[in-house]
């Protein structure tokens, strides 16, 4: 490589490094992190929650996962090319069940339903390479 097209490639290099990115869905990689974060503490929450039959907890999680956006349920079989998505209104009843506040529950319940009709541009779903990472990763339609 020449060193004219070191330096171009250096200049490029600093370039993107300075403009801010955006991943699927529009988010910088900041609140994809933040998003990512939200999404892994809320499915362990959830699990957790579920098992123990903690309706507070399980507030907790669906209020999470809400903001988040819509998350694929692990190990669901897709239907017409489309994921089966975690439904957070679900938890918020399943959280009453449960014992906890019901107006709290309620609250949960439709700021859930709101919020997955607004943000229709993707999904999170757990994903796995070969040797065996795992992480949620956001996908955009």
């Amino acid at each position: 490589m020449t060193t004219v097209r070191k330096v171009l490639a250096l200049a490029f290099a600093s370039t993107l490094g300075s403009t801010t990115l955006t991943f699927a869905g529009g988010m910088t990689p900041e609140k994809q992190a933040d998003a990512r974060t939200k999404v892994e503490t809320a499915v362990a929450l959830a699990n957790i929650a579920k098992a123990d039959k903690d309706g507070e907890a399980m507030l907790v999680a669906a209020r999470m996962l809400a903001e988040a956006g819509p998350v694929a349920e692990q190990g669901a079989k897709m239907k017409d090319g489309k994921p089966t998505l975690i439904d957070t209104g679900k938890m918020a009843k399943m959280a009453k069940e449960m014992g906890a506040d019901a107006k709290k529950a309620d609250a949960v319940a439709s700021t859930a339903t709101s919020n997955e009709t607004a943000r229709s541009d993707g999904y999170w779903y757990y994903s796995c390479d070969s040797y065996n990472n795992c992480q949620w990763i956001y996908a955009g339609y």
